[in-house]
C-alpha cells in the first residue's frame, strides 16, 4: 500500500525503489525488536506496528524527496544537501515523537508500555534508517538526472546565444 500511494504522490517514480524496501526492513526489524523486548504480537502491538508504518514512511520519505529535488550534480552532494537542509528537521521529529512517548514509560498500564517500547524502537530503527543507512544507500545508487538536465539546459540557452548572434 506504501509503495503504491507512493508511486502516485510522489513526482518521482523511481523514489519508490528506495522507499518501498527500506519501509520493509524497518517493519521487519522493529518485530526483531519487539521480540528482544519480550513483547508478542497480539492486537495491542498489532496495533502499534500498524500505526507506526506511517512515521516508519516519514522519516525515509523526506529524505528521499529532498535528495530527488536536489540540484547538485554529483550523488555525494545531493546527499550533503539533503542532510544539510532537512536532516535536523527529520531528527527533531524523531526526538519530538520521543518526548511525546515519554509519559507512556511511567504508566502503570501493560497496554501503554507495550506501545511505549514498540515506539522507542520505531524512533531509533527510523532515525538511523532515515538519517544514516539511507543516505550511504543514495550516495551509492541514488540517480543524478538533474545534472544531466541542467547540462541540457545550458547547453541549448548557449547554442540559443550563438544562434542569435549569428543571425544578428
Amino acid at each position: 500500500a506504501v509503495s503504491f500511494i507512493s508511486m502516485f504522490m510522489v513526482q518521482h517514480w523511481s523514489a519508490v525503489l528506495f522507499v518501498c524496501p527500506l519501509v520493509c526492513v524497518l517493519y521487519v526489524e522493529l518485530l526483531g525488536v519487539m521480540q528482544l523486548m519480550g513483547l508478542h504480537v497480539n492486537p495491542i502491538t498489532y496495533l502499534g506496528l500498524v500505526m507506526s508504518i506511517g512515521l516508519m514512511v516519514d522519516y525515509v520519505m523526506h529524505i528521499v524527496i529532498k535528495f530527488y529535488e536536489s540540484q547538485e550534480c554529483t550523488r555525494e552532494k545531493k546527499v550533503k544537501e539533503t542532510l544539510c537542509t532537512i536532516g535536523s528537521s527529520v531528527l527533531i521529529g524523531g526526538l519530538s515523537t520521543f518526548l511525546g512517548i515519554i509519559p507512556l514509560a511511567f504508566s502503570k498500564s501493560g497496554t501503554f508500555w507495550n506501545i511505549f517500547m514498540i515506539f522507542v524502537g520505531l524512533v531509533l530503527l527510523g532515525c538511523a534508517h532515515g538519517l544514516i543507512l539511507l543516505p550511504v544507500l543514495l550516495s551509492i545508487l541514488g540517480p543524478t538526472d538533474s545534472c544531466v538536465r541542467k547540462n541540457a539546459l545550458s547547453r541549448t540557452s548557449l547554442s540559443d546565444t550563438v544562434k542569435t548572434d549569428l543571425d544578428s
